[in-house]
């Protein structure tokens, strides 16, 4: 009986030991001290040619709460006068002191942050820190007058379940890029999810929207229509009623928006469609019919001989069911519906063309046989 009262008498002592020195642990957690940051440059204009150069430096120190603490810190980028209201925030690599950044990052960050190229804009720049639930501690402002420079627009490949290509990435389809802006008549399935690639294949160009929890990779849109929601960690879910779609992405650096809207043509997937042009003298009533492959695929064989222009009907007469190439005439391979496109136009040499439509993706091809 005394053995048992014994380790009682122990186990209550070491409770207690327990308790003490976790009061002590948290009594030692003080009020945090102010941190610094620091940047090599006050001002910097960033030039293209020079873009593997070391851009800017900074480096900084943390708060101090009087004990070890790991941190997570940021660098909040906002231009002068904003107040940070919507700052670009950069991670950094925890337990490190010091970040370079190459001219071709930093102006990267500094075109998402929303800067005009080839503008001297000022920027503020910020050290953010936070240490589990406490508050963020931010530094003393560092202001600096730089010049970013534009960079090639990027092509944007649409891939996922809404999609007509599915999830597969060599079958990505790209958009049909202008200049910033970049377009498609394509199908979108309501509920499902989608995002961009920049290349046929997964990496290592992703584009998804720039939300709270989305991969840092994957961040890109900054503005959408609201037929569009965020599906993190990595896509977007389309919301719409299933049917054709038009896609525009504007990658200007400053607006980095998408735009989904109803295709003036929803039927992807008509019983028939015909070949009227040059090829026919543009008689509608006998427009040429083509082989359909099913899922909005058509194709047909032909002599195009030089300054041939065509376009496709769903029926044989000037009707509601109208494409041709997008936008204006042209041989792009990319369809636009009526109203929103002009005449294929095709120098061929009087030869044996395949013409292979898909109204479902929003391509058509001209291939030599």
């Amino acid at each position: 009986m005394k053995n048992i009262f014994k380790i009682l008498a122990f186990g209550l002592i070491a409770v207690m030991l327990f308790s003490c020195e976790k009061d002590e642990d948290q009594a030692v957690l003080q009020a945090p001290s102010a941190s610094t940051l620091m940047a090599d440059k006050t001002t910097l204009v960033l030039i293209k040619d020079n873009e593997a150069q070391t851009g800017i430096t900074f480096d900084w120190t943390n708060p101090d709460y009087g004990v070890a603490v790991a941190q997570k810190n940021q660098l909040q980028i906002a231009v002068k006068g904003t107040n940070f209201a919507t700052p670009k925030n950069v991670d950094l690599v925890d337990g490190t002191r010091k970040v370079s950044y190459t001219v071709a990052e930093f102006n990267n960050v500094l075109l998402d942050a929303g800067l005009a190229p080839g503008v001297a804009t000022d920027i503020e720049v910020r050290l953010s820190s936070k240490l589990g639930s406490y508050d963020a501690v931010k530094s003393n402002v560092v202001t600096i007058k730089v010049t970013a420079y534009i960079t090639a627009y990027p092509s944007f490949y649409i891939v996922g379940d809404a999609s007509a290509v599915g999830w597969n990435a060599g079958a990505s389809q790209m958009l049909y890029k202008k200049d910033n802006l970049s377009t498609i008549y394509t199908y979108l399935e309501n509920g499902k999810y989608f995002r961009f690639l920049g290349q046929q294949d997964w990496g290592p160009l992703n584009y998804s929207m720039d939300v709270a929890g989305m991969n840092a990779g994957n961040k890109y849109f900054k503005t959408w229509s609201t037929n569009l929601s965020p599906s993190t960690p990595e896509n977007m879910q389309f919301t719409g009623a299933s049917g054709m779609y038009k896609i525009v992405i504007d990658a200007d650096p400053t607006v980095k928006s998408i735009t989904v809207s109803s295709s003036p043509i929803n039927n992807w997937n008509p019983a028939n469609l015909y070949l009227v042009g040059t090829v026919n003298g543009w008689n509608s009533g006998t427009a040429i019919p083509m082989t359909n492959l099913g899922n909005g695929k058509f194709e047909h064989t032909i002599a195009l001989p030089a300054a041939s222009e065509f376009k496709f009907l769903g029926q044989q007469s000037w009707g509601d069911l109208d494409w041709g190439n997008i936008s204006a005439d042209g041989n792009t391979g990319y369809l636009g519906p009526k109203g929103s496109n002009g005449n294929i136009k095709f120098d061929g040499t009087g030869g044996s063309y395949k013409i292979s439509v898909d109204i479902k993706l929003g391509t058509y091809k001209i291939e030599p046989l």
